[in-house]
């Protein structure tokens, strides 16, 4: 990879090196020596939601931020750890509700990978909770978490019946917690092309992962590592965090049990997006690889340029710039799906993917014999949506 980074980006990177060691603590030191915008590096710690990391690695270095820096990092560690524990608590007492009530659950990302990454749920920063069922539950499921005291927030409003019409074609809905403002997202499949995660899902091998007061389920280690290059490929890398989850996840294996999950992936269908994931650990968090996989990966070159892609994206905006919908950054990210996988049947889901709007199916109900009418009805709405996005930009400011 020959892209230059900021000053600020690579002091970021040398603080997400996992697991800790010396030869760490010399980079960080190494990057913090040079000429730091501390501002902007405070910045872009908040966006990627690296602060725990950050501050720990800054600590252990020996690296001393300006005061109001080094405040910013010491709040963001706090809120962090305090977030992390209540998601861990309320991910247990969806792990009992569910089982109690006989749904398939896994939680994925979150408290379970905070545990298998770094060992400490404190390190991972969390704003929401992952939990995965398949898709004939879904109906129970949201019963089940309005017993619990949630309601639907994303699509909001939907009744019973535009709720059934949305499950066929999205993956997941969003779910918030008025009384502990916990959001929880609800996915009955776990990516928006399946071809890259072939069989992967709340039926798949798991594991049993404590989280001290109580334990959950998430998806074994193959699995759960093809998920995780997928679901970061899919967001163009466009957090750090997620990277740097990866890189914990794999920093303390040998590199022949890389390899493993590497060639494991391969065959869920997701080569490329885990050949991304472990191009940019390998050069951005000094991740280990052996020769022959390195030299694997680099004989790839649409990989090459998605790992370029990703880098440019988290430079974008001055390393601080949300990849807003219609952006070229977010364009950018939108035609990487693409070439994510291989073969016409990819591009053919990718293209079904492009057209097919759920808010239309959801909200315009049509008979099955007059189904071909969404497909006329797909550019107008999708014009109007742009319209009110624009309204809604220009009330703002």
């Amino acid at each position: 990879m020959s892209r230059r980074v900021s000053p600020e980006l690579a002091l970021g990177f040398a603080c997400c090196r996992w697991p800790r060691s010396d030869t760490g603590d010399a980079a960080v030191r190494a990057a913090a020596g040079g000429a730091i915008d501390w501002e902007r590096f405070a910045g872009i710690v908040a966006r990627n939601r690296i602060s725990a990391l950050v501050k720990d690695a800054l600590d252990r270095a020996g690296v001393e931020a300006p005061a109001a820096v080094a405040a910013q990092l010491s709040q963001g560690q706090s809120n962090a750890a305090f977030t992390s524990l209540a998601l861990a608590r309320e991910s247990i007492r969806l792990q009992r509700a569910f089982d109690e009530a006989g749904l398939p659950a896994l939680i994925v990302k979150g408290a379970p990978m905070a545990m298998l990454a770094y060992g400490d749920l404190g390190r991972k920063e969390s704003w929401d909770i992952d939990l995965a069922t398949d898709p004939v539950s879904v109906p129970a499921a949201r019963r089940l978490l309005e017993d619990l005291g949630y309601r639907l927030s994303e699509p909001a409003g939907l009744d019973e019946a535009q709720f059934a019409r949305w499950i066929p074609h999205a993956k997941e809905a969003g779910f918030h917690h008025s009384a502990t403002r916990i959001t929880m997202k609800l996915h009955w499949r776990l990516v928006d092309n399946e071809r890259l995660l072939a069989g992967v899902g709340p039926h798949s091998e798991t594991q049993q992962v404590s989280l001290g007061a109580g334990a959950v389920r998430t998806l074994a280690d193959a699995p759960l590592f093809a998920y995780l290059c997928v679901h970061g490929a899919a967001h163009n890398w466009s957090r750090l965090k997620w990277l740097a989850d990866v890189g914990a996840f794999l920093g303390k294996r040998p590199a022949e049990e890389v390899e493993r999950l590497y060639r494991a992936a391969c065959g869920y269908g997701a080569e490329r997006p885990a050949a991304v994931a472990l191009l940019l650990c390998h050069h951005l968090l000094g991740l280990q690889l052996s020769r022959d996989l390195q030299a694997a990966l680099g004989g790839d070159r649409v990989v090459a340029a998605l790992a370029d892609s990703a880098l440019a994206g988290l430079e974008y905006g001055d390393a601080r710039g949300e990849h807003r919908a219609y952006t070229p950054v977010w364009l950018r990210t939108r035609i990487g799906y693409f070439f994510l996988g291989r073969g016409a049947g990819h591009w053919a889901r990718e293209l079904r993917n492009l057209w097919t709007a759920p808010v239309d199916r959801t909200h315009l109900a049509l008979p099955q014999k007059l189904a071909f009418l969404y497909h006329v009805v797909r550019i107008p709405s999708w014009l109007l949506r742009i319209g009110a996005r624009l309204a809604r930009k220009a009330g703002t400011r």
